[in-house]
C-alpha cells in the first residue's frame, strides 16, 4: 500500500488548503507563490503531521490547518533560499527569482510566510504556535548563520551540522511534534515525536548531499552539481577533504572557489577515491537507526508503519 493511499483523503484537503490560503486579492502575489506550491514537491513536512496525528489517534479539525501552515513554513524559506543562493531552479522550473526577480522573490517569500502565521494563528493550542514559531526563528538563524559562515571558507563538521540541524532537521521536529501535541499525547511521546523527525530530517538532508554528486537527474529533479556550483561544502566535500591527499585537497578547495560546472566530474572522482563515501554512509544511517528506535514509542498502527516506510523510503532514495 502506498503511503499516500492511507491518508488520501487529507492528502487532498491539504492541497485544496494550499490553494486556497495563497489566494490573493493580489493577482501577482497569488501567481508567483503559485508557481512553487503548484509545482508538486514530496509534501514530506505535512505528511509527517498527518501521519503522526493520526498514529497518536487525533480525529479533529485542525490537522489539514497545521499541514498547511507547515508546508507553507517550507514553502517560503525555499524561496528565501533561492534567492540568497541564486539558483536556476527549483522542483524542475525555473526559480521565482530568475522567473520574475530578486524582489518578487524576497516579498512572495514573505507573502507566504504572512499566510503560514494567519493559519498558526487559528489554531487553538497556544503550545503548538509555540513551537512553530520558535522553529520558524531557529530556521531563520540557520540562514543567516550559513551566509555568516560563507567567508570561512572551509567550514567544520559541527558547523555543518549546526546548519542542517537548523535549516533542515528543524521544521521535520516541528512537523512531528507539533502534530503529536494537536494529538493530546504524552510528554514522552511528544518527546519522541520531535526526536524521530529530526533525526529524519539530519538524515534526509545528508542524503540530499549525497546525490548532488551522485544522484539521477531525472529522478531527483535536481541538477547534479547544485551545491558544488554555488561553493557549498556538505559533508561528502568535509568528509573527503579530511581523507584526501595534500594535493587532491587542495584541488578541490580551488575547484570549490572557482565553482565551473565542468570541474565537477573531477571533485566526484576525489571524493569517490578517499573512501570518504562510506563514512558519510555510515553517518546517515546511524540518525536512520535512530529514527525507528523513537518510532517504537508511537502507538502500533497503520499510520506508524507508513512512517517506517517514509524513514526506508529515504535511506534508499533516488529523488
Amino acid at each position: 500500500m502506498k503511503i499516500n493511499d492511507v491518508v488520501s483523503s487529507e492528502i487532498k484537503d491539504l492541497e485544496d488548503s494550499l490553494i486556497k490560503s495563497i489566494t490573493s486579492d493580489i493577482g501577482l502575489a497569488t501567481e508567483v507563490a503559485a508557481h512553487l506550491v503548484n509545482s508538486g514537491g514530496k509534501r514530506l513536512r505535512p505528511l509527517i503531521c498527518i501521519l503522526t496525528a493520526k498514529a497518536f489517534g487525533y480525529a479533529g479539525k485542525e490537522l489539514i490547518q497545521l499541514a498547511s501552515a507547515i508546508e507553507l513554513l517550507h514553502t517560503a524559506t525555499l524561496i528565501h533560499d533561492d534567492v540568497v543562493d541564486e539558483s536556476t531552479s527549483r522542483r524542475g522550473k525555473e526559480s521565482i527569482h530568475r522567473k520574475w526577480d530578486n524582489a518578487h522573490g524576497v516579498l512572495v517569500g514573505d507573502f507566504v510566510y504572512s499566510k503560514a502565521f494567519q493559519l498558526m494563528a487559528g489554531l487553538k493550542n497556544s503550545q503548538i504556535i509555540k513551537i512553530l514559531a520558535d522553529s520558524t526563528n531557529i530556521i531563520s538563524e540557520g540562514e543567516v548563520l550559513q551566509l555568516s559562515l560563507k567567508s570561512k571558507g572551509l567550514i567544520s563538521e559541527d558547523d555543518y551540522f549546526e546548519i542542517i540541524g537548523r535549516k533542515t532537521a528543524e521544521l521535520f521536529k516541528a512537523s512531528s511534534k507539533s502534530a503529536a501535541v494537536l494529538s493530546e499525547a504524552s510528554l514522552e511521546e511528544v518527546e519522541s515525536a520531535g526526536d524521530f523527525a529530526y533525526s529524519l530530517g539530519i538524515a534526509f538532508q545528508i542524503q540530499d548531499d549525497l546525490l548532488d554528486y551522485f544522484g539521477n537527474e531525472k529522478a531527483t529533479g535536481k541538477k547534479i552539481g547544485k551545491d558544488f556550483q554555488e561553493g557549498k561544502i556538505t559533508l561528502p566535500l568535509l568528509r573527503a577533504i579530511q581523507l584526501a591527499s595534500k594535493k587532491n585537497k587542495e584541488t578541490i578547495l580551488k575547484l570549490m572557489q572557482t565553482k565551473n560546472a565542468s570541474d565537477l566530474p573531477q571533485v566526484i572522482e576525489i571524493i569517490k577515491s578517499t573512501g570518504a563515501l562510506n563514512g558519510v554512509q555510515k553517518t546517515h544511517d546511524s540518525y536512520i537507526d535512530n529514527c525507528l528506535t523513537k518510532l517504537t514509542l508511537f502507538p502500533d498502527s497503520i499510520y506508524k508503519t507508513q512512517l517506517m516506510s517514509i524513514v526506508r523510503d529515504i535511506k534508499v532514495r533516488e529523488a
